[in-house]
């Protein structure tokens, strides 16, 4: 209770700064300077560290700035390390959106933007290219979300081969993940069984798992757990015998150690891309020419850093067509865009439609169709699959 007085307190003193002082992104909207972006993750956190999803933004400022800015003015990427906290996203919302006056945020994994919303409203400013990785992100009217993340699972089955004859689908015995599977379940056609199995998010232990994927008869494994257990799923099912199992993995599911235990047993398998190829190949050309320019970076291939550079980079395009460097001119252009134009990463969005209920800000349903090979992501199709009802 102390703990969240503290963080009730930290996020009205910040309100009330912004709220006593001129808009929060009026430093980046006017003049010649730089138009800064703010961006919040967890890197130094007990949890999952994210270190990429800035350093992914500075690559894309980079590029930009490299040719000649937007509207000629320079990009400028200012990070606030979350902590993975309440009271540390409350910190920087205080820090970006008050002390240092970020135009707006962009490329958040979403996770602890609850804590930030409250002082976006305030200083009339939006969160873009966030992960929407929390309640409060998938309905805020403030919060614009570029990843699929609750599409790519009821994709699945129109990427299945005719030839599949029976699914095990593998869980994380939790509340939303096994929601999440009786959802995605009903978007799988009658003639393909579904055994659902759940993996507990601490199992290190995974031979009961697999032993039960093949007493099902399964041909096909979709994957939906702690990305860190993956290796050792794959590894512990393909010893028992499982090694022509055909695996079907989110790529909000991918690492580099998944990557290469998959190509090193030469497992078959679907990846559901998030993002199309043209993503992959024009992150990792930013990359090879602009990675060392801002320290390097820990990880291209995770969705969070893919999603960071593709959100600073849309932004060379979104801020000319809003007008200018002004929040409220960006989210009213937003706000009526029916086929916003990713360069064919996504599907053309319609931000005025709310396609997925209950979650009124998930507005691209399409993913795209790749695999594991050679120790890269390649897509298979370079059309993107879009959500259909079932």
């Amino acid at each position: 209770m102390r703990n969240r007085n503290r963080f009730m307190v930290g996020l009205a003193a910040a309100s009330l700064v912004v709220a006593s002082g001129c808009g929060a992104s009026a430093d980046s909207s006017s003049g010649n300077g730089p138009i800064k972006l703010g961006i919040m993750a967890g890197v130094q956190t007990n949890a999952i560290s994210h270190p990429w999803v800035p350093q992914a933004a500075k690559i894309a400022a980079a590029a930009i700035n490299d040719a000649g800015g937007i509207m000629g003015r320079k990009v400028e990427i200012r990070f606030c390390d979350d902590h993975g906290t309440p009271q540390g996203a409350a910190l920087c919302a205080q820090k970006l959106l008050v002390q240092e006056k970020v135009l707006m945020m962009v490329g958040n994994d979403g996770t602890m933007e609850p804590g930030l919303i409250p002082t976006l409203k305030v200083a009339k400013t939006i969160s873009w290219s966030s992960q929407g990785a929390s309640l409060d992100s998938l309905k805020s009217d403030r919060v614009y979300v570029l990843q699929p993340v609750l599409a790519q699972y009821k994709i699945v089955p129109q990427m299945l081969s005719p030839a599949t004859k029976r699914v095990a689908y593998i869980s994380a015995d939790t509340v939303v993940a096994q929601e999440g599977q009786k959802t995605s379940a009903k978007y799988f056609p009658p003639t393909i069984p579904i055994t659902p199995l759940t993996v507990a998010p601490t199992a290190t232990d995974f031979q009961p798992t697999c032993l039960k994927v093949q007493q099902s008869g399964a041909d096909t494994a979709v994957i939906a757990v702690n990305p860190a257990q993956i290796p050792s799923l794959i590894q512990t099912c393909n010893q028992i015998g499982l090694n022509r199992l055909h695996w079907v993995i989110p790529s909000i599911e991918m690492t580099p150690q998944v990557l290469k235990t998959v190509t090193e047993l030469k497992q078959p398998n679907t990846t559901v891309m998030a993002f199309g190829q043209t993503a992959f190949d024009g992150f990792g050309a930013d990359v090879a020419k602009y990675g060392r320019q801002v320290g390097g970076i820990d990880n291209t291939i995770a969705d969070s850093a893919v999603n960071a550079w593709l959100g600073v980079k849309l932004l060379a395009k979104v801020i000319p067509a809003a007008g200018g460097p002004d929040a409220a001119k960006i989210k009213s252009w937003l706000d009526k865009q029916t086929a916003f134009d990713t360069g064919g990463v996504t599907a053309p969005i319609d931000f005025t439609a709310s396609p997925v209920p209950g979650m009124p800000r998930v507005k691209n349903i399409s993913a795209s169709k790749g695999e594991i090979r050679d120790g890269r992501l390649v897509s298979t199709d370079p059309k993107p699959f879009t959500l259909k009802n079932p």
